[in-house]
């Protein structure tokens, strides 16, 4: 009965590390046709308040359904945990809202623009849904059911996505107003956790009854919030650690750009963040593939205790080698998905944050495994604080480059604290062969580049198509790897 357990659990989470990918993949690819259809004011409008409907949809997804899952297991009363778990999460979450509301346009002139403040009432309406949302996939997970989950996670991706897409396309025809099809994109976000909510309750034979019982009793409120734990707050950190670092930019890089000579209107500023903008869906597609190794690896690291040295390896050299490959091909992508051969430089240092966060991710796991949670928590807060205090003058000194290099410094940062702590030094950068790889694949597509000199979008998609597999090929042979040896 225990190896079955193991064995459901196992696949459970290759379900959801299969719909994780597959909603990451989603979320990067429709900002560029919304970018195409809104420009880059219209993406700004949307960018600006993207973390905070990011931030809560993280916590109803995977940090408070984990919790529940992991509280039932643990508790000799199952469904009193379930109800007090339910009653805390409704009360935090309403109390959130209605603060965040009343701050809605106070929190917009921080931005910079106050027109902003009805996207982010929307941004934030999915509050609401959390209770619920995290309920039922707590309890499908604590049942190992993690298919309902997965679904859902789908489901709502989908839907939200769809709905982006339509209010983009109205853009188009009905009005001219970045933030109402900013406030329209992101109630179809909110729609899309409706409709998984939906296909939740009726996937699940769970009634709210009893769910409001006792709804005033504060003392075993509490203790579930003791319950929660550091462990539990430094992986709810980590989890939306990028997101922190996307609100940080929210708040000073607009306002940091109107102290630029060029710069003379906020909207010139509002086009020029969205140009910066630009680099999350590219820095999201680098990710989805490190993430995805080392996510479908967990439940093998948990039954271990720690990262085995072939996924620092592959987590490593991928990493490496598609910032490399994204880095030299970023002139031919702007001009094909952006219609823009604008300030590729700073999308380009912004892409190299991929390999810092993806070892990040493996020092982060390595500590989590044995149990470091605080020291983990101290080091990611240290990068925060160095990321406020250099983005505004380096954005002041250097526009988008200057932003761009504020993330790159803070990650830095923090990759240097991991390794001296963990008193471990990646290898893998000392491995010449891969450094060879590596310098061939950029000669061969540099080389390459210059037979095919085309115009018009349509050749310059065939180009980069034709570029990107030379060069794959061209690393794979040199490293004598082949692509499904990273997947191993």
């Amino acid at each position: 009965m225990r190896k079955t357990m193991k064995k459901l659990a196992f696949k459970g989470a290759g379900v959801l590390a299969l719909a994780g990918f597959l909603s990451k993949i989603l979320a990067a690819l429709y900002r560029f046709p919304y970018q195409n259809l809104v420009g880059d004011q219209g993406f700004y409008a949307f960018q600006q308040v993207y973390p905070f409907y990011s931030i809560i949809t993280t916590l109803s997804l995977i940090a408070l359904p984990n919790f529940l899952s992991s509280l039932i297991h643990a508790s000799d009363q199952p469904e009193e945990e379930t109800h007090q778990f339910f009653q805390l999460s409704l009360i935090l979450s309403v109390l959130s809202f209605l603060v965040l509301s009343l701050l809605c346009q106070p929190i917009a002139s921080l931005m910079g623009q106050e027109k902003l403040a009805g996207p982010l009432l929307m941004a934030i309406l999915p509050l609401l849904l959390v209770p619920f949302l995290s309920l039922y996939r707590g309890r499908a997970q604590a049942k190992q059911d993690m298919v309902t989950t997965a679904t859902s996670q789908v489901i709502e991706q989908s839907v939200r996505v769809v709905l982006i897409i339509c209010a983009a396309l109205l853009f188009t025809r009905l009005s001219t107003n970045v933030y109402t099809i900013s406030f329209l994109a992101m109630l179809g976000s909110f729609i899309g956790g409706l409709v998984a909510l939906v296909y939740l309750m009726f996937s699940s034979p769970f009634k709210f009854q009893g769910l409001f019982t006792n709804f005033t009793a504060l003392k075993p409120k509490g203790q579930i919030i003791q319950k929660f734990g550091m462990s539990s707050l430094v992986f709810t950190f980590f989890m939306i650690y990028m997101l922190i670092l996307q609100m940080i930019d929210v708040f000073f890089v607009k306002n940091a750009l109107m102290h630029l000579p060029q710069i003379k209107t906020s909207n010139q500023a509002e086009i020029l963040k969205g140009i910066y903008d630009r680099g999350q869906p590219f820095l999201q597609l680098g990710l989805v593939f490190t993430t995805s190794i080392l996510t479908d690896s967990l439940p093998k690291l948990t039954k271990a205790g720690r990262i085995s040295k072939k996924i620092w390896n592959n987590v490593t050299y991928l990493a490496i080698a598609l910032t490399v490959g994204l880095v030299i091909l970023l002139p031919e992508m702007n001009d094909v998905l952006f219609k823009s051969h604008d300030h590729v430089l700073s999308l380009q240092i912004f892409v190299c944050q991929i390999p810092l966060i993806s070892m990040i991710q493996l020092y982060h796991h390595d500590l989590f495994l044995a149990g470091k949670n605080k020291i983990s928590g101290l080091i990611l807060l240290s990068g925060l604080g160095i990321k406020i205090l250099s983005v505004y003058p380096l954005t002041v000194s250097y526009g988008l480059n200057g932003a761009a290099l504020s993330n790159l410094i803070s990650l830095c940062l923090v990759l240097i604290l991991y390794s001296l702590y963990s008193k471990k030094f990646p290898s893998q950068l000392c491995n010449l062969r891969f450094w060879l790889a590596i310098l061939m694949m950029v000669a061969v597509v540099l080389i390459a580049r210059q037979f095919f000199m085309v115009s018009g979008r349509g050749l310059e998609l065939l180009k980069l198509i034709i570029l990107s597999g030379v060069g794959a090929a061209t690393f794979f042979k040199v490293f004598q790897m082949k692509p499904r040896d990273f997947l191993d």
